[in-house]
């Protein structure tokens, strides 16, 4: 089965310690731009998780 989709991604722009620079160059394996964007995303869903909770008078 084949699927067609786009999704639209925007640019982020972010300022990194040189231990990240450093991690880059030794691990340059690892797609960092995924792991951002995961961590981003975990982010947000755990965001979403807080607000339902505060709405329902949980917290």
């Amino acid at each position: 089965m084949h699927t067609d989709f786009s999704v639209d991604m925007g640019t982020l722009t972010v300022s990194v310690p040189e231990e990240f620079l450093e991690a880059k160059k030794k691990y340059p394996h690892i797609n960092w731009n995924e792991v951002l964007k995961q961590g981003i995303l975990k982010r947000l869903n755990e965001l979403k998780k807080f607000e339902e909770l505060k709405r329902k008078g949980v917290i």
